[in-house]
């Protein structure tokens, strides 16, 4: 990518053709960038023209999930992310990451000049940039100042010609002026991740009225959104009420009950947490995973561990829960109203939701027996089994518009759903009214 495209060309390698062909329209497409703790994930979205949208694969030929994920690393560098966040104010990281994200905007940009369908050949695109965001807002934080920092940075690097490194980046630091941006400012947007996973569910033909959970379990973060669809097919309100974010996830998991092991048998042999960054590699569910010695001590720490780590999971679940129901209430005059009825639907996604410990915690009996404190549901799990009650877990659909994504690997498409919401774009994401966000 030597220059910023103004038509999409069959193949960034071959020349020019003499005669110019005449394009038929502009058409924004949007590069929805879901950059994860462990992987990122992309998708390439055309949510006027066609109203499609385009899963990039990383490796060719894509057969497996593991080709969609692109483990976010570069080289020798590791967690990047989980660096960025902890330490935003770093200019190292912070360039090593803008190279990064130059690279995956490269990737993406060229698999779909040579991937996407003739139409697209036949078009001027003006490409956007919406990036996810690892809290409930995105505002004036030093974490938001730092996305803004690497992905306007990205944007010129992207341009760049061979091998980028930290002198390059600090080259283009140095002189800005000197390099044109792929996308310019006022077509890069930030937008929180929480949100926008549900962004293409609310906007599908999918959707169904009522309340909604939604409880997301990453590398990195668990991400709990509440909210409400309501009104009718043509003119929705969507209404996110209580909305968290907190550094519960998969990893967070395992760096927990490794810290406890090496502090109870200091020098003691176990795995390390880089064996399981950028990988899909399941997280460890028993202390024999993690070290070759375990007694009776380690497995007591290892089991305490998880139970106060599962504590806090459950917590930030039912924190978000409580007052969402809270709020239901007190919108109703009658105080005998009952919000969630039987059930409240229950979205459990992301890749910890394969994990047993989250499932154990969150989807299978202890968040849903709590919840009995204060609704109508009953307190026995056979009863409320028999009573149709509780939380109705449902696979969040795959989009019907969602092209390079095999059938057979739709039952993952939750991996992507970030991604794919990030792909409506900016102005379109922002359809979804948030009455009120705690």
């Amino acid at each position: 990518m030597t220059a910023r495209p103004t038509a999409l060309a069959s193949d960034p390698g071959v020349p020019t053709p003499a005669v110019e062909v005449k394009k038929q329209r502009d058409v924004d497409l949007i590069i929805g960038f879901d950059f994860g703790t462990s992987c990122s994930k992309v998708v390439i979205g055309d949510p006027d023209w066609q109203a499609q949208s385009f899963a990039v694969n990383f490796q060719t030929p894509a057969s497996e999930l593991q080709h969609w994920l692109l483990p976010t690393r570069l080289k020798e560098e590791r967690n990047l992310k989980m660096r960025l966040m902890e330490s935003s104010d770093s200019r190292e990281i912070r360039d090593l990451v803008a190279i990064y994200f130059a690279e995956v905007i490269q990737r993406s940009y060229h698999w779909f000049i040579n991937h996407s369908p003739a139409d697209y050949r036949q078009v001027t695109a003006n490409w956007s940039l919406v990036v996810g965001f690892p809290e409930k807002e995105f505002g004036n934080s030093p974490l938001s100042k730092a996305y803004e920092d690497i992905a306007h940075l990205a944007a010129k690097l992207c341009l760049v010609e061979g091998e980028l490194t930290l002198a390059t980046v600090q080259a283009v630091r140095d002189s800005p002026e000197a390099y044109n941006p792929f996308f310019p400012q006022s077509r890069i947007r930030f937008y929180p991740e929480i949100a926008a996973q549900l962004a293409g569910y609310v906007n599908s033909p999918f959707r169904k009225q009522g309340n909604l959970l939604l409880i997301d379990v990453g590398a990195g973060t668990l991400d709990v959104s509440t909210l409400i669809l309501h009104g009718d097919q043509t003119n929705d309100i969507v209404s996110f009420h209580v909305c968290d974010v907190k550094p519960l996830g998969v990893l967070r998991l395992l760096e927990d009950r490794l810290n406890r092991i090496r502090e109870t048998y200091p020098g003691i042999e176990c795995i390390s947490l880089a064996e399981f960054l950028d990988t899909l590699r399941p997280s460890p569910e028993d202390i024999s995973e993690l070290t070759d010695s375990p007694d009776d001590a380690l497995r007591e720490v290892f089991e305490q561990t998880s139970v106060a780590f599962a504590e806090k999971v459950i917590l930030a679940a039912l924190a978000c829960l409580t007052q969402f129901r809270m709020v239901l209430k007190e919108v109703h005059t009658n105080g005998s109203f009952d919000p969630w009825g039987k059930n409240l639907r229950f979205f459990f996604t992301g890749g910890g939701s394969r994990s047993a410990f989250y499932r154990n915690n969150l989807a299978d009996g202890p968040l849903e027996k709590q919840l009995t404190r204060f609704t109508r549901w009953q307190t026995e799990q056979d009863r409320r089994r028999h009573q149709g009650q509780g939380l109705r877990i449902e696979r969040l659909p795959t989009p019907e518009k969602l092209l390079n994504f095999p059938e057979e690997l739709h039952p993952e498409f939750d991996r992507l759903s970030v991604a794919h919401g990030l792909a409506f774009g900016g102005p379109n994401l922002m359809k979804i009214t948030r009455s009120s966000l705690s």
